[in-house]
């Protein structure tokens, strides 16, 4: 029940992220595209698909920890 609801969580917190965060996080994760692909796919550079999944995992550090708080509080 407990990892039902954090998959419910993470979702909405991934359905949250920038679109641009967003489309890499999923075509990495859940396409399990290489980020070469994911450059040519979006049309940017291998850096710039590097530097969208950084900050869509900082985003989601960030969401993580301010729902923990909410939790404890």
């Amino acid at each position: 029940m407990l990892r039902d609801q954090t998959h419910k969580d993470l979702k909405e917190m991934i359905h949250l992220l920038p679109d641009e965060q967003k489309e890499v996080l999923l075509m990495r994760h859940y396409a399990d595209l290489s980020f070469k692909e994911i450059a040519d796919l979006t049309d940017v550079s291998i850096n710039t698909a590097l530097g969208r999944m950084r900050y869509a995992l900082s985003n989601l550090r960030k969401m993580l920890k301010t729902k923990e708080m909410t939790y404890k509080g």
